[in-house]
């Protein structure tokens, strides 16, 4: 079990080193918290999370003037994570960094041992949407071509996707909403399911709008899942746009999209708002500091980046979080 005393063990020589920082910086610590604040990843070392955690972690410190370190937890799609944070006292400074939907998708789709309603959304970083690739030299050019294609011949398209998360189920989601016999493809990971639509294994990818970039020269975007074009992927039809005509109605706009989200226990919110406004202040407040804010423009993600409070995208997560339940029944 994965509980309080092993997150501790952990961290304890990192922590020893963020102290000796904050003193010598002269940061002044607020009534709360008092002692350090810990991001919990749910994904390994090196993945977008991490990275975006471990750079929110030095403008956060000097907010809140405490500590601030960064653990990874992976496994179990985010599960290992969740369930450690929960296991902390409801009032400590215990941040879970993650992603909808797969914070969702624990609980509705995994048989996670908790509920989606144990842990809120206190911030929500940055956005990946959706995306429906295919080579270059496709003989589709539009989304349209390709739904035309999959009616007058079904059964003989194909999509790729990562297989076991948000992206084959929003696949699947697409196909079935729109009456479609094509064919889903999991690959154990977007890069190889990318790389089998480059290689002429299947018709289409299931991709992302900034992961893949690394292919823009050698595709061509259909489809996007957002709330606009795309700067990146201008030919893609906005599929908010483009499936009404179809008779689909979409959930949201950025349905299924990947949101970087930090997120902590909901007890904290109900029994402790003030605590949980403290945290969500200094979040927002470090997301719009200078050094952050660089490294924004840096990766080029100023589109991408929301740095808004969870209660936001509230609204989008629970009717993404409706149509997931729905889909799984």
């Amino acid at each position: 079990m994965i509980g309080s005393s092993f997150i501790r063990r952990c961290l304890g020589a990192t922590l020893t080193a963020a102290l000796a920082f904050s003193a010598a910086s002269g940061a002044v610590a607020k009534d709360w918290p008092t002692g350090p604040v810990q991001i919990i990843v749910s994904y390994s070392a090196g993945g977008g999370t991490d990275r975006q955690a471990r750079l929110l972690a030095g403008p956060l410190e000097e907010v809140l003037g405490v500590p601030v370190t960064v653990q990874n937890l992976p496994g179990g799609g985010g599960q290992v994570a969740a369930t450690a944070v929960l296991r902390e006292p409801a009032d400590e400074a215990v941040i879970l960094a993650t992603n909808e939907p797969d914070l969702s998708m624990g609980p509705l789709l995994k048989n996670a041992p908790y509920s989606r309603d144990d842990l809120t959304v206190v911030a929500v970083d940055v956005t990946d949407p959706r995306l429906l690739l295919v080579a270059k030299d496709s003989p589709y050019k539009t989304f349209d071509d390709f739904v035309k294609a999959a009616k007058e011949n079904p059964g003989e398209l194909t999509i790729s996707a990562s297989q076991g998360g948000a992206q084959e189920l929003f696949a699947k989601w697409l196909v079935g909403e729109l009456g479609l016999d094509v064919r889903i493809v999991g690959y154990p990971g977007g890069s190889k399911a990318a790389n089998a639509m480059l290689g002429g294994h299947v018709t289409a990818a299931l991709g992302d709008d900034f992961s893949r970039l690394n292919i823009r020269d050698q595709s061509h975007a259909l489809l996007i899942a957002a709330d606009g074009p795309s700067p990146r992927w201008p030919e893609a039809a906005v599929m908010a746009e483009v499936m009404p005509k179809y008779g689909v109605e979409v959930p949201t706009p950025d349905f299924l999209a990947r949101f970087g989200i930090y997120a902590v226990q909901s007890a904290m919110k109900k029994d402790n708002p003030e605590h949980y406004k403290v945290l969500q202040d200094a979040i927002l407040k470090a997301m719009n500091s200078e050094t952050f804010l660089a490294a924004v423009k840096a990766k080029k993600l100023d589109d991408l980046s929301k740095r808004a409070a969870g209660e936001d995208f509230k609204a989008s997560f629970d009717a993404t979080a409706k149509a997931v339940a729905k889909a799984a029944k």
